[in-house]
């Protein structure tokens, strides 16, 4: 009893509850050991499964199964039962019963009162008959009778009616004995989808078959079939056909079968056939062809129809060899060809893209296909057992297998590489095809896939290093660019560049562009109209020739399957037109240009010689040399247009891609030497990001050392070999070295990757949706969340760019703080960026801060207007160029002019077209303007030093000229603007030729030219047209009072002796006047010795601009005191230091001034006297609060000064309207503010009558 209680209470514990709450026994395998206690049928169980328990009776001795009446579900397989008590009949509940792998030699009678059964499991048992009670199981869905050693089935069967999967499949031995026919009861089962009677000896196939219209998989293996219905093509719904050794009494496939249009797999292995009729392609739908073990010396070609095949196994046969249209299997994966005959393989099988296992062990292959590196989705090759001695270098660009690792080349010869390198597994083997390659190519080269955004260069790009379609979804479009290795053939590398359509990107191109590149110019064919061929083709066409002269150019039209029918001929016969006849006319406008400079040149030369003719022909000639440079490495056009579709189908890219190869081979080849492929591999292993030039130099010594290698055979010394092998590398695209950059000369990107990637986080066109805030990252850069959102919101509007923010976007490369700055100084010698003070910000502060211009959007502010009026303020000079582009500026000029501006000043404010910089008293304005279907870029400088001014513009002039060389071939018209128009106030004035007066220096004694042909007569400074020589101070006195004079012609009417001659230029006339002696007049105004001494120091040899600079000090001391006072010191001054005569002089001249109201002394008059409430006439006049407001700001207790300014403001900003009308506009103020009084005086000093205010003109 305790025993049978142990027994009991370990049987209990494999008892359990299901999800349902069910009760349920489950007896894992083989952990039970002994008999099953008879407590079981106390319990109430739904599922009881009983594995492998070598039960002999169900489920021990006994006849009732007490109330086990209530089971649904019962297993037991693997025991020793061969009957069931007839009590079993009682479990009405049971759907599903298992019984199979016992000893059954018949279904027990007490099943087939188990109405309720869904599923019977008998198979594997020592079953003979099946009784005709099978019938009653009206619920029966699935039958397994198989591994048994049934000879027929009873008619019976096709009552059940539900019976959906079906196994009568005899067991494999013995061999007699079994169903010679199909079983026609069988086919009476109308929703069989699976039926298999395998190793039986079924000779045919009856017509009944035609009922199995929902029949998805026969299996007939083993069989000895001979006759097929014809109506097996009524079954439809055939999948899957397994005719394993089933065939081989016939010499041909039945007909019937090839006609299974749905079938989908179909086995055929184990036979006799030694052909495959060409109907096979009958079965249009067949996705598995399996043939292994049979006696085929060939394949029918209609095999290859079969699109949708997606393995082919034909193994262990006589095959010599597999046919080219293996191409059109575009879905195949899998190709088993093992135990064949086969000596080679066709080079179209690399075109098999979507294979992933290549199965070719025990053949007698010589040699692999070239390019099978294409097969970019393969994961598993077997060619061991054959006759290779060589595989193809490429080998390693099948990344699948080198992530597998299933490669076999066991068994072969090998001998490049060598077959003990094959045999250590793909690691070994694809470094050392990728090291062997480095150090073999022939040929490398560049290529650049360049053109507008989404025209489909990078889908391009995919298909031609992937040889197969992988188009760009919308998040994988290009950022800057982009630098993949291609190797199309072992012996060419290419580094190819896919550079980003979008226009912000383009800042950084040239940075990798070079003429000895083959250039890809890449457009959507599908999207081109003609009124589209600027922004499509043509801008970027002339980027090309204009940037690379002489450069290979080949153009390709993208998506041509979606072109209409005869569109994409229209579109290309459109876009060669228009190309032809743009380049015939800048070629005539080069040939005209050069005519006309060989015109101007003859005659220059016939002249007498002198200093400045010799100047201006070596100017003339040296264009010359420009101009016939520029007709003669001009990039030939593109004789046609190539067409491609990278969609699966890759349309015209193979031929395309075969063109490309014989363009990059046609440049003579460029091997690598040895040592040099040395130090390639080992810079290439450095781990960091950037590598200085020392640890380059050490590195270099280190391999020349090992390898023995003598300096004097390269540069003789190791410093000038490294320089020659590193610019060797820089220009085949291996790494990057600007050894034409002291500063970048000092780095080595020995990863070019790097640097693009560098760039990649800072130039994005969705800036502001891919940076987002990481709060460790954040932290790490000095970050908070608010101060990372001020941060971004500038760089995305001002173009602001702090050393947090690029320490963020920066952050995943881990640089050290001098590789940052490194990359910072690449941004700024290259033009991408400029550097601004610290302090420029107020809402936060950082130790540095970049402008990238290409992200500004903002328009100019007001308070650029009020610094800059539109009409030239009295006593200051303005001097004004232009760079006029008819047609188009070349991309980025005004962006990278503006980053070159930042040397030349010291404050300045940017907005989109503009920039608006001060240097010392100087200003300069720069602004880019569409025009006429062209660009207009002007720039002008005011101020009152004119050395200064001169400086300023020819520097900037010259910036200009110097980026202008990265586009040799723009056409570009520059022209000096004349001063005496600008500072008359004329809209439209006349234009000097830029390259004839602004490179050159005005000749000695020469103050005056009649020059303007607008006033032909009249006679304007030298130095407003043509620079004066820095080093030559002597003649500066003259020109000075020259110019004095010509501005003062210029005034309406003359300045009185206010602040005319208190403005800067109107000391530097006193200055120009003075001579030697200035210094006594200077000491006399209250300057120190020591001060006068410092000046003349910081100033050597310059007499007029130490005159003038004292006399500024001197000035700017009086803040508080009134220009009356100011002028009655100098006055005095000057009678005290005997230069009565230059006092006498300008007080004649400043006589004028007693009637001039509207002149600067005029206006202080008015000033002196209109008092606290000033401010309400200035406003009724038209000035802001806000003006008035910051006017007193920045003349704090000096209210005459206040309401000077005030008034001078008012007064310039009405440049288009005559003096009668401003005296009416005050007076009409004064008037309204109850200054009537102010009013009548003016009247009374100035002479004016009543009556003269109706005229529009003065009387004087």
């Amino acid at each position: 009893m305790a025993t049978n209680s142990h027994a009991s209470e370990a049987f209990k514990q494999y008892v359990q509850k299901d999800q349902d709450g069910r009760s349920v026994l489950i007896v894992p395998e083989g952990k039970y050991k002994g008999w099953v206690p008879r407590i079981i049928y106390s319990m109430h169980l739904e599922d009881v499964s009983l594995p492998f328990l070598r039960l002999m009776s169900f489920p021990v001795g006994g006849t009732s199964i007490g109330n086990l009446v209530g089971m649904k579900n019962f297993s037991a397989v693997g025991n020793y039962l061969c009957l069931l008590p007839k009590s079993f009949g009682t479990c009405k509940c049971i759907e599903k019963l298992n019984v199979s792998f016992n000893h059954f030699q018949q279904i027990p009678a007490s099943v087939f009162n188990l109405e309720s059964l869904t599923e019977v499991d008998c198979s594997d048992n020592e079953l003979e008959v099946l009784s005709a009670d099978i019938g009653k199981l009206k619920n029966l869905r699935i039958l397994k009778l198989g591994g048994n050693y049934l000879s027929e089935v009873p008619g019976e069967i096709s009552q059940c009616k539900k019976i959906e999967y079906l196994e009568l499949s005899r067991k494999w031995y013995p061999r007699e004995g079994g169903m010679k026919e199909l079983p026609k009861a069988a086919c009476g089962l109308k929703e069989l989808l699976y039926l298999d009677v395998s190793w039986h000896q079924i000779h045919t196939i009856p017509d009944e078959v035609g009922n199995l219209t929902k029949l998805e998989s026969l299996n007939l293996k083993g069989n000895f079939l001979r006759n097929v219905s014809p109506n097996i093509v009524s079954c439809t719904s055939l999948r899957e056909l397994n005719l394993t050794g089933a065939l081989k009494l016939n010499s041909y496939i039945p007909p019937e079968l090839l006609q299974l249009s749905e079938l989908r797999t179909l086995n055929l292995n184990n036979n006799y056939f030694s052909q495959i009729s060409p109907k096979i392609n009958g079965l249009k739908k067949l996705k598995h062809f399996i043939m292994r073990r049979n006696a085929l010396v060939n394949l029918p070609e209609t095999l290859f129809d079969l699109k949708h095949l997606e393995s082919v196994e034909v193994g262990d046969n006589y095959l010599e060899q597999l046919s080219p249209s293996i191409k059109k299997l575009k879905k195949i994966k899998t190709l088993e060809m093992r135990g064949n005959k086969l000596s080679s393989l066709p080079e179209e099988i690399c075109d098999c893209l979507s294979l992933e296992s290549l199965l070719l062990s025990m053949n007698e292959l010589k040699q692999l296909p070239e390019n099978i590196y294409r097969l970019v989705n393969l994961k598993e090759l077997d060619v061991s057992q054959n006759n290779l001695t060589t595989i193809p270098l490429l080998f390693d660009k099948l990344e699948m297998i080198g992530q597998t690792g299933l490669l076999d080349l066991g068994g072969n010869s090998i001998k490049v590489p060598p077959q003990e390198i094959c045999d250590q597994g793909t690691d070994t083997l694809f470094s050392f095809l990728r090291e062997y390659r480095i150090g073999h190519a022939k040929h490398r080269r560049k290529m650049i896939l360049i053109g507008a955004a989404k025209a489909g260069k990078t889908s391009l790009r995919n298909a031609l290093i992937l040889g197969r379609s992988k188009l760009t979804a919308e998040d994988e479009r290009t950022w800057v660019l982009e630098r993949h290795l291609w190797e199309p053939e072992p012996d060419l590398r290419v580094q190819v560049l896919d550079f980003g359509g979008h226009h912000i990107y383009s800042a950084a191109h040239h940075m990798f562009l070079t003429p000895e590149a083959l250039h890809i110019l890449v457009f959507d064919l599908s999207k081109y109209r003609p009124e589209h061929y600027d922004s499509m083709v043509g801008n970027w066409l002339d980027a090309i020739m204009d940037r690379s002269p002489g450069a290979v150019i080949v153009m390709v039209g993208t998506h041509v399957d979606l072109c209409k029918e005869d569109e994409a001929d229209e579109n290309l016969e459109d876009i060669i037109d228009k190309m032809k006849k743009v380049e015939e006319k800048k070629i005539q406008e080069i040939k005209i240009q050069l005519v006309q400079t060989d015109a101007t040149l003859n005659s220059l030369t016939n002249r007498d010689s002198n200093t400045k003719f010799n100047i201006e022909i070596e100017r003339l000639t040296e264009k010359r040399n420009g101009i016939y440079k520029m007709l003669k490495t001009r990039s030939e056009l593109p004789k046609m247009i190539h067409v491609v579709s990278c969609t699966d189908e890759l349309t015209g890219v193979k031929d395309f891609r075969d063109l490309l190869v014989r363009k990059l081979k046609e440049a003579e080849e460029r091997p690598l030497p040895d040592p040099w492929w040395k130090y390639l591999q080992k810079i290439s292993k450095y781990p960091e990001k950037i590598l200085s030039l020392t640890e380059a130099l050490r590195i270099f010594k280190s391999v020349m050392n090992e390898l023995k290698q003598s300096m004097i055979s390269l540069e003789g010394s190791a410093d000038k070999s490294l320089e020659m092998v590193l610019k060797y590398l820089h220009a085949t695209g291996e790494i990057m070295w600007y050894a034409d950059n002291p500063k970048l000369q000092k780095i080595v990107f020995h990863h070019p990757e790097t640097l693009v990637e560098m760039l990649r986080a800072i130039f994005k066109h969705d800036f502001e949706k891919v940076v987002v805030f990481n709060e460790v990252f954040g932290q790490l850069a000095g970050l908070n969340q608010k101060k990372f959102e001020a941060m971004k919101e500038d760089f995305l509007t001002k173009g602001l760019m702090t050393l947090e923010l690029l320490n963020f976007c920066l952050y995943h490369f881990k640089l050290t703080p001098e590789a940052r700055d490194t990359f910072v100084d690449l941004m700024l010698k290259f033009d991408l960026c400029y550097e601004l003070p610290s302090s420029l910000l107020t809402n936060y502060t950082s130790a540095r801060i970049l402008r990238f211009p290409w992200f500004l959007r903002t328009e100019a502010s007001n308070e650029v207007f009020v610094k800059w009026p539109t009409k030239t303020p009295r006593n200051i000079i303005e001097l004004s160029f232009q760079f006029v582009f008819p047609s188009k500026s070349p991309p980025n000029f005004f962006e990278k002019l503006s980053c070159r501006l930042q040397t030349h000043v010291l404050k300045r404010e940017d907005w989109k077209n503009g920039v608006l910089a001060f240097m010392n008293k100087s200003r300069i304005l720069l602004t880019r303007e569409k025009k006429d279907g062209g660009t207009v870029i002007l720039v002008s400088v005011r101020g009152s030093d004119l050395q200064e001014l001169w400086g300023l513009l020819l520097k900037i002039y010259h910036d200009m000229k110097c980026l202008l060389l990265e586009w040799p071939l723009v056409h570009v018209e520059q022209n000096l603007l004349c001063s005496h128009c600008v500072l008359r106030g004329d809209n439209d004035p006349f234009l000097y030729p830029a390259e004839t007066y602004l490179e050159t220096i005005c000749p000695k004694n020469v103050y005056q030219l009649q020059t303007c042909h607008k006033s032909p007569d009249t006679n304007i400074p030298a130095c407003l047209i043509i620079p004066l020589d820095a080093a030559f101070q002597d003649g500066m006195g003259p020109h000075i009072i020259v110019l004095k004079e010509f501005l003062a012609s210029l005034e309406d009417m003359v300045d009185g002796m206010g602040s005319g001659i208190l403005t800067d230029f109107g000391l530097m006339y006193v200055a120009a006047r003075l001579g030697a002696e200035w210094s006594l007049v200077v000491s006399h105004l209250g300057l120190k010795q020591a001060e006068i001494e410092q000046i003349q120091l910081d100033n050597p040899y310059k007499t007029i601009n130490q005159t003038s600079i004292a006399l500024q000090k001197w000035r700017d001391r009086q803040k508080e005191r009134a220009d009356s006072t100011l002028l009655k010191q100098l006055f005095d001054a000057l009678d005290e230091t005997d230069y009565k005569s230059l006092w006498d002089e300008i007080e004649e001249k400043n006589k004028k001034g007693d009637f001039i109201p509207l002149a600067d002394s005029g206006l202080m008059y008015v000033a002196k006297n209109l008092g606290a409430n000033w401010s309400l006439v200035v406003n009724r006049l038209g000035l802001k609060q806000a003006e008035i407001d910051q006017i007193q700001l920045d003349n704090p207790y000096n209210i005459e000064n206040q309401i000077r300014i005030a008034l001078q403001r008012w007064r310039d900003r009405q440049e288009d309207r005559v003096d009668i009308t401003l005296l009416k506009q005050l007076f009409d103020a004064l008037d309204t503010c109850s200054r009537t009084d102010l009013r009548d005086e003016i009247q009374e000093k100035y002479n004016i009558a009543d009556g003269d205010l109706q005229g529009n003109l003065f009387p004087f």
